[in-house]
């Protein structure tokens, strides 16, 4: 989740809650001043200025230490959990995967998040609570559902909430309602139910509004992904194709309510060589959830796995092949904007991390395959996704960030030196020069795999010293 986030999930009015006397358990603290160091609001300074990044981030982490030491003996099944515990939890899975400390727990936090949102309801409505207590219930259920989605793409693994367990449960008020002074007034009778429920139309331009639909269309490629792969409905070609037809038709009602709110010039920053002037009227968010759109596409057409999309021939000649590639040239033009309003990635390094690095896989493995007949558009979309990992590399401590931006500055360096007009390039991935393999895979992208048995982006603890060996 982007910085600041975390504070409008809880209190339109401030992070702490002003209403009864103040909490001043170990963990509540801890966690406070945690999130202030790890994820300052992006129109704020982060706390304690004048010192060093470095020293600033050693302080975050060791409160972020603090607070698993004091928050851990609450996660026990009976404990008399609130919704403080819960909130708290949802902040553990947003900063754990960036933290090479943590992150080999980040499957129990994340099922310990699912166990206690579940556990508190707060996927049902609760009639005798003010609308603000009505909102914070359901804005945290509705970001552990985007977290949920997206850990589930990123560790190769199926969601663990389910649509049909909240599909009644109204979603959350746009971000300017909820930020005004004074209590939120109860929903107007006139308003229509199915405006109220999750649906795949952008309602607002925030972070809930753009990527609860997406979240939604991310799960059903998941699962989509997940029968590709079963022996059992892998045989029935009619109906995979079916449900893909679905995804595309649901990301089109995305795109469609997006550009009604952005308006159509501005989409248009996908277009290779499109110069756009950003818009003080559109949000920064707006760009990364453009982003992920195009990303969607990008894992509906391809195998999602870097070692398949090397390997499969069959694949690589298709028109499945050039769809996707169509949108991660999209991806990267987007990127490049990504870079200019955001040039540090403040926003959502975390959340942005796991697409980015989807829709640079195709390019990667062009670079790597043409060698030195890799065209410019290859070379220069490689050269945009080098930039953005290189600003991860420097906010995250992420060994995956770090092995995937050598292995791009590898590619690009033995190509860079005789490859420009040495193949045809039309703005699109040229299909017929993806068949001949020039160089090998690197052996340093096995480790990141999203076929059965694998889990993606996270590794286990007996691999690390192996990644830490190669990335020395």
């Amino acid at each position: 989740m982007p910085p600041g986030q975390q504070a409008q999930l809880c209190c339109s009015q401030s992070y702490v809650r002003l209403r009864g006397p103040p909490d001043r358990r170990p963990p509540t603290i801890s966690r406070g001043i945690g999130v202030a160091c790890f994820m300052p609001s992006a129109d704020q300074p982060p706390i304690s200025t004048g010192q060093r990044a470095k020293e600033r981030t050693a302080q975050g982490r060791y409160l972020f230490n603090q607070l698993i030491h004091y928050f851990h003996p609450r996660t026990l099944p009976d404990t008399d959990h609130v919704f403080d515990d819960a909130l708290t939890a949802f902040i553990m899975t947003s900063i754990a995967p960036s933290e090479r400390s943590v992150e080999s727990s980040l499957h129990y936090w994340l099922i310990f998040l699912k166990f206690i949102v579940q556990k508190l309801h707060l996927h049902r409505e609760v009639p005798d609570l003010s609308e603000d207590d009505k909102q914070e219930r359901r804005r945290l259920w509705w970001a552990s559902y985007i977290i949920d989605r997206h850990t589930a793409l990123s560790f190769n693994a199926r969601p663990r909430i389910t649509d049909h367990e909240c599909l009644l449960l109204p979603t959350p008020r746009p971000d300017a309602e909820w930020n005004q002074p004074g209590p939120l007034l109860p929903w107007p009778d006139w308003r229509s139910q199915d405006a109220m429920i999750l649906s795949y139309q952008v309602q607002s331009l925030d972070m809930l509004g753009l990527f609860l639909p997406l979240s939604r269309i991310l799960g059903e490629i998941v699962e989509y992904r997940f029968l590709s792969d079963h022996s059992t409905f892998n045989t029935g070609q009619g109906f995979l194709n079916a449900i893909q037809k679905n995804i595309v038709e649901n990301l089109d009602v995305w795109s469609r309510s997006f550009i009604a709110l952005v308006g159509p010039d501005f989409c248009r920053i996908a277009e290779p060589g499109y110069e756009f002037s950003p818009a003080l009227e559109i949000p920064t968010v707006a760009y990364y959830g453009f982003h992920m759109y195009h990303c969607m596409f990008v894992l509906l057409h391809g195998p999602m796995d870097v070692v398949r999309m090397y390997q499969d021939h069959a694949w690589q000649a298709s028109s499945e092949f050039l769809a996707a590639g169509e949108h991660a040239v999209a991806c990267a033009n987007i990127a490049r904007y990504i870079l200019r309003i955001d040039p540090r990635l403040c926003l959502m390094y975390r959340f942005f991390g796991t697409y980015f690095l989807q829709s640079s896989f195709i390019f990667l493995i062009l670079a790597q395959k043409l060698g030195r007949q890799s065209d410019d558009l290859i070379l220069r979309n490689c050269t945009i996704n080098l930039q953005v990992l290189d600003m991860f590399v420097a906010a995250t401590n992420m060994d995956y960030q770090r092995t995937f931006a050598k292995l791009l500055r590898r590619a690009l360096s033995c190509n860079m030196e005789d490859s420009a007009g040495s193949a045809p390039g039309d703005g699109q991935p040229v299909a017929e020069y993806v068949g001949v393999p020039q160089s090998s895979l690197d052996p340093e992208m096995l480790r990141y795999r999203w076929v059965p048995g694998y889990t993606g982006l996270w590794i286990g603890p007996e691999d690390r010293g192996w990644v830490g060996h190669n990335n020395s």
